[in-house]
């Protein structure tokens, strides 16, 4: 904590930092009307004109008077705007926020699911009341030391930031939808698994790709198992209609939290190294790959009769033959490996294209006549150049397949 002392309004004096984020600051504060003890978050505001700011200002009071009885509800009394940041004026708690716990390191899944089924009871009560959250993360759930969990930024957060934090945004929020109650489950069933793992399963080096990731790709579950695992599965189901509802999700999150969970732990059964569901992109690059690779050997027989390689005298027409073969077979594996095993099958199709030309500067340059099995060089050079465009062109669009796409948990 760090001790401050700064005057807010003529009224709230900010006297330690609890914790926060980038974009949040959470002080324990005093309010000096009647000098009672506060919570006072600290939220940095859009630089917004004259008009902008007294809009943004209003429909924050306005949220703020929204009332949700709930005791994991972290009730608001005020708000006040000073020095570019809204101050959300709020019922004294002594926590830290769930960012700062999980900071450290995985939580213990029991931990977790004490915290979910808290947090899913004030949610279940906001959406009752017609509130949603839309920035649910764990910078805005608060932990008691005696386990007690307030939810904070109650249409506060919505207001503030529509567009949310990338990598606890629903998939139909990244499509453009508004937030609704479904989207808020989402956004718990991240913040649960994010608890449990000791880290966002979606957050990438930029923003592109974390959207990208949470649109294409399913969480790994290496820590977390049993009930918990069952029941962030079901919150994080990528249609909204199919997530788990907080009747169904709180019995279970109950039950986990208890630590009724088998003997021996249930985990997922184990999936070899790289295997998954494909992406659309990979199916498609691997598609590509498999005719390719055809192609080439259909090349291979009709215009260069590549497999009758001991009929041939000169070297050059030997090698390129059978480097046209281990081209077709390349691209033909390559194209199969994209579907399961990204990686190798980006190698694969690279050394196909790069044999392919090997094979079309042997078969159609080397050589005085220019005539290669009888044929004049030109339909053989016509075809033998499309397929070498579309070999080096498929290798250069399958190194933007993501190259991990974590297995399904």
């Amino acid at each position: 904590m760090t001790a401050v002392s700064r005057t807010i309004a003529e009224r709230y004096t900010l006297l330690e930092k609890l914790g926060g984020d980038g974009a949040a600051v959470l002080w324990r504060g005093e309010d000096g009307s009647d000098g009672s003890q506060v919570a006072i978050k600290e939220l940095l505001l859009p630089v917004l004109d004259e008009p902008g700011r007294a809009a943004l200002v209003k429909r924050l009071q306005a949220e703020a008077g929204v009332v949700v009885d709930h005791p994991s509800v972290v009730a608001v009394h005020d708000v006040v705007v000073a020095d570019a940041a809204a101050f959300i004026v709020m019922d004294p708690v002594e926590a830290k926020t769930l960012e700062d716990l999980a900071s450290a390191g995985p939580l213990p899944p029991r931990f977790v699911a004490d915290i979910g089924r808290q947090v899913l009871g004030a949610l279940a009560a906001a959406h009752t009341a017609g509130v949603v959250h839309g920035d649910v993360r764990p910078a805005n759930i608060l932990v008691s030391p005696d386990g007690t969990v307030k939810l904070t930024g109650l249409g506060i957060a919505k207001a503030l930031d529509p567009s949310g934090t990338p990598a606890f945004l629903a998939p139909e929020r990244i499509a453009g939808h508004e937030g609704t109650p479904h989207s808020d489950l989402w956004s718990l069933g991240v913040t649960l698994l994010s608890a449990s793992e000791g880290m966002n399963p979606f957050q990438r080096v930029n923003i592109a790709a974390t959207l990208y990731a949470v649109v294409n790709e399913q969480p790994p579950f290496g820590r977390t198992y049993g009930v918990l695992a069952d029941v962030i599965r079901g919150l994080m189901a990528k249609a909204p209609h199919a997530r788990m509802l907080p009747d169904h999700a709180l019995p279970l999150l109950t039950q986990a939290a208890s630590g009724v969970e088998p003997s021996v732990p249930i985990l997922p059964a184990p999936s070899r190294p790289g295997l998954s569901t494909p992406s659309v992109s990979a199916a498609l690059a691997g598609v590509a790959g498999m005719v390719l690779g055809f192609a080439l050997l259909t090349n291979a027989m009709l215009m260069h009769h590549a497999y009758y390689l001991f009929d041939f005298a000169e070297l050059s027409i030997i090698a390129g033959c059978f480097s046209l073969i281990l081209a077709g077979v390349s691209a033909v594996v390559g194209g199969a490996s994209l579907l399961a095993k990204v990686r190798a099958g980006q190698i694969m199709l690279s050394v196909s294209a790069g044999l392919t030309l090997i094979s079309t500067c042997l078969l159609t340059f080397i050589g005085d006549d220019r005539i290669h099995l009888g044929l004049p060089v030109q339909p053989g050079l016509t075809i033998d150049l499309l397929i070498l465009v579309f070999a080096l062109g498929l290798t250069l669009a399958v190194w933007f397949v993501p190259a991990r796409r974590p297995a399904v948990g």
